[in-house]
């Protein structure tokens, strides 16, 4: 059985980096840039996984299942944003990116220029801070790996390269 790690790392970096990048990008470019970010998230969704598993299929001349594909989908994509956590708290950290806070104010100020009432401000701050807390890491958690596995999966059926193994999941 070829060893999947130097796949699953190579699609993690790549994750981690274009998410911190569209991170940066959300932090910095204000309203306009939040289309271009929503867009840049899904490719990154997309991107990771079906990178490991290209790379994992191309160096091994091996064609995959669509459920090795999904594992290895979902490592990555799960991989990739616990690395992007990391580095991002550690940008708070070094004051390069701004804290949970500041982020909570700015959009607390979007929400009053957008002329929503008291109530449906503070509804939406409170939903931001659930997110924030364990309910919503559970819940990222979950869909991060769900759109990993699609991507995974997906990803199987497009990089067929020569004969077809069953190594169980990634």
């Amino acid at each position: 059985m070829p060893s999947k790690s130097s796949s699953i790392l190579l699609g993690v970096a790549v994750y981690a980096v274009f998410s911190l990048i569209i991170g940066f990008i959300a932090i910095n470019g204000g309203q306009t840039a939040q289309y271009l970010v929503s867009a840049l998230c899904c490719l990154a969704a997309l991107l990771g996984p079906a990178l490991t598993v290209w790379h994992y299929t191309s160096t091994n001349a091996i064609t995959v299942p669509a459920g090795t594909g999904a594992g290895l989908g979902a490592i990555t994509i799960l991989g990739g944003g616990l690395v992007n956590y990391v580095i991002s708290r550690v940008l708070q950290m070094l004051d390069v990116y701004p804290t949970d806070a500041e982020m909570a104010e700015r959009s607390r100020d979007q929400l009053i220029a957008q002329g929503l009432e008291p109530e449906a401000i503070e509804s939406a701050m409170t939903m931001t801070e659930m997110m924030q807390g364990p309910i919503g890491v559970a819940a990222t958690l979950v869909v991060l790996a769900v759109v990993g596995a699609l991507a995974g999966a997906v990803a199987a059926s497009v990089f067929k390269k020569g004969p077809a193994n069953d190594f169980g999941a990634a």
